[in-house]
């Protein structure tokens, strides 16, 4: 350093120390770090380091200390002539605040550490972020600092990027910075660096051009990478570049897309698609193009129908549901696997076809094929097969029921002793309690029970078994070799490929031929179309008995031979199994076990099993049967009650929560479960007793409902609707949670009011015959309403006083004034339209005067499937009314209506609506809207009565429909409601509530947007809590005594039409 610039300095330094109090403090931080500095930069540099230290100790201390401080490191990483660059970045981050002194600060103190791993043209970008995020916010901006560190480090010198995007996120979404740092760390840091650029610089187009939140686009990119090879993830990057030039909303759905149609369709046929997207966007707008990119259109889906194979359940549902009637002649419900396992009841995967006696699930796609004839082919035999356990009894098992074809073992008294003193939920737990490994057990009786009912398929299906056979052959391609497995393994093996109906090439361990001839013929018995559950219940004691003293060890492949399969033979003719030994060994064994349990925690040798051997695990998964869990499903079968189970008053005992928690864990179909549970968590088996509880108890509600010759319910799930019968027409449904519409998801059946008496109609207007008066003289009061005084005419009744005074008023002031100096009366007529839609649910049989019942007689029951239930029953007593019920005041309110309508002239009509689930919305017209009144309008009236439930949005959109034929200037839609809407899968607890509420609501949205009013009354007394969603900024009103509906009714007519 020369004495010239040492001189400049040392001055620098005191000029510093005489800045302020406080600069001394500055002046020592400055001496410490010029050594440092002075080595890194020549004397110009170093002389424009001293003076910018100067003129920044005259704007802030705080900054000018980091300055210093920060300048040693920093100058490793700095290149000269960024010095003055750098300044500038911190200097323009400082606004003479303390938040802002903080953050330039940190600006200088952070320098060194990222610079390690960015350049100094991304740092000075990065500055740019900085400064747009602290003009909304320092904290943000100082946050943004320490977060940029660690995040800068895992992207290893590749950030420009992400930079690009944060610096764009600063300006459009500032409030999500913090979750879009976080959201890089999760979704970016381990794509490999080309790839991560790509998905960054496309959120950020799409940030930039649509306004999405880069989180999505990262997120959603992400997993669609994880799921394509690196030749396709090019392809998905120019899709999606693309789409986002030509509408970046369709660009984002298309990310959501993606996943969808790769369980469909290959990449390949992907990009097909998409080309045929971008095609047709030539000539569409936004919605269009949206439409098809999110498969709402019907070319998009025919497209994709088109090029799959797959086979999806949601459109095939029908076909099975009908495919099971023809099999069985009953009503088998056909559902997605996936809605078992979400139910937490015993059943945990989805990939499976499965039954719990009652309904069956399968997998929501299969695409396991190359055409769809041959997935299609393998869904009928994954759903006949589950069909078969219904339709031939394997949960119809009885233990004391005899079997066909075996010395019935299990009745015997021995056994009967064994498990005398044990409560059983069902049949098929006290029949597993006999064993002492319950696992082999149930894999014993898997494959005897599947094999029965593949065999009585065979027999009664005769259709389907080249199908059958080709699938069930399938079947052995892919398992494991039989020489591979430990012995005992490699056995039940052995009956597993037998069962399949392999005959040769069968490998079996030398030392066992023979008791591998004795499941050989297990099975060939168990595969007579004669044999019944309790022939495979059987079959699986004798099985178990000759496993189970096999040991579980390895063998070489040399101490296997090839079964020999043919019955001649065979050394053992007669199959004496030897039964008293059996019996003795299965007793001694069940209080073995029990004797283990109780002294296992106590003798540690106890839990030592024989080294040699391994342990025992089920054979692998057969795909076309599924997943069989015969315990649980007899428990669902037979409802809440244990069957023959009763007290003392020779009434059913309901099932405890104690008894369901000692079933599941003893239970063999719950060993995975438990194996993927801790030992200390308690809580997820506990999850699965109370929602089983649930379970059994809705079951038994319905169960009672049917038994009362109530209607089925049809279950909400499947896909379109089609109406092919005159009288029904589908409606779209609108889902407020995926804010768009089921397409045709609803059905209305329409049909004409059946005839009742006209007495009813009478009574009411001679009992009423006051208020009817008074209805009359106010719709009398409408007809000078009809005539409107026209002014400024050339002739007329009489003079128009204002139009005179106007013309002399002109003529004083020399201007010509107007002739039009007359008025008159001219008559306006009224052009409307009215359509009256009566709620007929169920729950209008409630009486509006209970006190002439006890409460408890007539309380009301809080849960709605009970609620339902009381209603029916109240409905259908043999007992005379002696009350009134809110459907007989609304029945009373439209019969005055009526009468006094007549008078006005206008156009209206009458309509009632109920029904059970979405396939079956009951439509009643009592009087259409070009209908002429005449004497059996009185006679329908009289039939309004309360039926099922309230769906209210199909049939506000099916009078929507009548109205906009009305040939009027206004039309109104007029609502009477006893309660919020309410039907299966529609409003029955939680979410659902909301959901049916929406869907309404957006229906009334619709009736707007055709130019018709809506207004609803309701007599809830509670109604403002869902009427205020539901209603929204239409007119409604919550009439709190019923009793005043007939006087009311005219009134809000009235206000509504003039």
């Amino acid at each position: 350093m020369s004495i010239e610039t040492l001189e400049i300095w040392a001055l620098e330094g005191l000029n510093i120390c005489k800045i302020s109090p406080r600069s001394w403090e500055v002046a020592i931080d400055y001496f410490n770090s010029s050594t440092d500095v002075q080595r890194h930069l020549p004397s110009a540099q170093f002389i424009a380091w001293t003076k910018i230290g100067t003129r920044l100790s005259k704007l802030s201390i705080d900054v000018a200390k980091s300055y210093f401080l920060s300048s040693p490191k920093a100058m490793l990483r700095i290149r000269p002539r960024h010095l003055d660059d750098w300044v500038n970045l911190s200097s323009k981050l400082y606004k003479g605040t303390w938040k802002s002194a903080k953050l330039s600060s940190k600006f200088f103190e952070i320098t060194p550490f990222i610079m390690e791993y960015i350049s100094f043209e991304e740092w000075a970008k990065y500055a740019d972020f900085l400064n747009n995020l602290s003009k909304r916010s320092y904290d943000l901006a100082i946050d943004s600092l320490d977060l940029s560190i660690s995040l800068f480090e895992k992207l290893d010198n590749d950030s420009g990027e992400a930079i690009n995007l944060l610096l764009d996120s600063s300006e459009k979404c500032w409030k999500d910075i913090k979750i879009i740092f976080e959201a890089i760390n999760a979704y970016m840091v381990e794509i490999e660096p080309f790839n991560r650029n790509q998905i960054l610089n496309l959120s950020r187009k799409l940030l930039v051009t649509g306004n999405i939140n880069p989180i999505d686009t990262m997120k959603k990119t992400s997993s669609i990478l994880s799921k394509i090879n690196n030749e396709e993830k090019d392809q998905f990057f120019n899709m999606a570049k693309s789409l986002s030039s030509i509408d970046p909303k369709s660009s984002n759905d298309f990310f959501d897309v993606i996943p969808l149609l790769l369980e469909k369709i290959n990449f390949q046929q992907i990009t097909s698609w998409h080309s045929q997207g971008i095609k047709n966007s030539e000539n569409q707008n936004s919605e269009l193009i949206n439409d098809f990119f999110t498969l709402k259109s019907k070319e998009s889906r025919e497209i994709i129908d088109s090029l799959s194979s797959s086979i999806e359940l949601s459109n095939v549902k029908d076909i099975i549901r009908n495919y099971s009637l023809a099999l069985t002649g009953r009503q088998i419900e056909v559902k997605e696997s996936s809605q078992l396992a979400e139910k937490n009841i015993g059943w945990f995967g989805d990939e499976l076809a499965t039954t719990e006696g009652s309904t069956i699930f399968m997998p929501s796609i299969v695409n396991r094929y190359l055409s769809k004839e041959q997935n299609f082919g393998f869904l009928k035999v994954i759903s006949t097969h589950q069909i078969g356990h219904i339709e031939f009894g394997s949960f119809d098992f009885d233990f004391k029921k005899s079997s066909n074809f075996f010395e019935d073992l299990r009745v015997n008294e021995t056994l009967n002793n064994k498990i005398l003193g044990n409560d059983y939920l069902t049949d098929l737990s006290k029949f597993f309690d006999i064993f002492s490994d319950k696992k082999l057990s149930l894999d014993i009786f898997t494959i005897f029970e599947s094999t029965r009912v593949d065999s009585h398929i065979f027999s009664e299906y005769l259709g389907i078994i080249n199908t059958y056979t080709d699938i069930r052959d399938s079947a052995l391609i892919n398992r494991p070799k039989i020489i591979d497995l430990p012995v005992r393994e490699s056995l039940v093996e052995f009956l597993v490929r037998i069962s399949l109906g392999q005959k040769t090439n069968l490998h079996i361990p030398t030392e066992y031929s023979k008791e591998a001839k004795k499941l050989s013929r297990l099975i060939k018995i168990i595969a007579s179309n004669k044999a019944s559950v309790e022939d495979s219940a059987e079959a699986t004691i004798r099985a178990y008995h000759i496993l189970i003293d096999i040991k579980n060890e390895q063998k070489d492949e040399d101490e296997f031979e090839e079964f020999d399969n043919d019955e001649s033979n065979d050394e053992v003719q007669d199959d004496n199994y030897q039964e008293e030994e059996i019996i003795n060994n299965l007793f001694s064994e069940f209080y073995k076990s029990n004797d283990d349990n109780d002294e296992s925690s106590d003798n540690p040798e106890n839990l030592e099993s024989d080294e040699s051997d391994d342990e025992y695990s089920s054979p692998q998964d057969i795909d076309y049967r599924g997943e069989f869990k015969p315990e649980l499903s007899q428990l669902l079968s037979q409802m809440e009650y244990s069957e023959n189970e009763f007290d003392d008053l020779g009434t059913n005992e309901p099932i405890t929560q104690e008894q369901l928690e000692e079933m599941l864990k003893n239970s063999p179909e719950m060993e995975e479960f438990d194996q993927n549970m801790e030992e200390s968590d308690n809580s997820k088996l506990s999850d699965v007793i109370e929602n089983l509880m649930k379970e059994l108890s809705n079951r038994d509600i319905e169960n009672n409902q049917n038994d009362s010759g109530t209607l089925q319910h049809v279950d909400e799930d499947g896909g379109p609707l089609s109406a092919t019968e005159d009288g029904s027409f589908t409606y779209d449904e609108w889902d407020f949670r995926a804010s768009e519409y089921k397409i045709n998801w609803c059905m209305i059946q329409e049909k004409v009011m059946a005839d009742g008496d006209s007495e009813f109609y009478k009574k009411t207007l001679n009992d009423n015959s006051h208020l009817l008066f008074q209805i009359k003289k106010q719709f009398e009061l409408f007809i000078p309403e009809m005539y409107r005084k026209q002014k400024r005419l050339i002739d007329g009744e009489e003079h128009d006083l204002d139009a005179v005074l106007e013309a002399v008023i002109d003529l004083k002031t020399g201007i010509t004034p107007d002739e039009k100096l007359y008025w008159r009366r001219n008559k306006h007529e009224r052009s409307v339209a009215v359509a009256f839609l009566l709620d007929m649910s169920a729950s209008t049989a409630e009486a509006i005067d209970d006190t002439k019942k006890s409460s408890d007689e007539w309380g009301a029951p809080d849960d709605p499937v009970e609620y339902m239930a009381w209603l029916r029953s109240r409905r259908t007593d043999g007992i005379r009314r002696s009350y009134k019920r809110i459907v007989d005041v609304e029945k009373e309110g439209i019969s005055l209506l009526v009468n006094s309508l007549e008078t006005l002239g206008d156009m209206y009509g009458i309509y009632g609506f109920s029904g059970y689930g979405r396939e079956n919305v009951e439509f009643y017209t009592i009087k259409d809207l070009d209908e002429k009144f005449s004497e059996i309008i009185p006679k329908r009236i009289d039939r309004i009565s309360p039926l099922h439930a309230t769906r209210m949005g199909p049939a506000i959109r099916h009078t929507i429909t009548k109205l906009s034929e009305a040939d009027t200037k206004s039309k109104f839609l007029f609502l009477i409601s006893d309660g919020r809407p309410q039907d299966r899968g529609y409003s029955r607890e939680g979410v659902e509530k909301e959901y049916a509420v929406h869907d309404t609501k957006q229906s009334l949205i619709e009736a707007k947007n055709k130019g018709i009013t809506p207004f609803c009354l309701t007599v809830d007394k509670s109604g403002h809590d869902y009427m205020k969603t539901m209603m929204d900024d239409f007119s409604y009103e919550v009439l709190t005594d019923i009793s005043m509906l007939p006087k009311r009714l005219p009134q809000l007519y009235k206000n509504l039409t003039t």
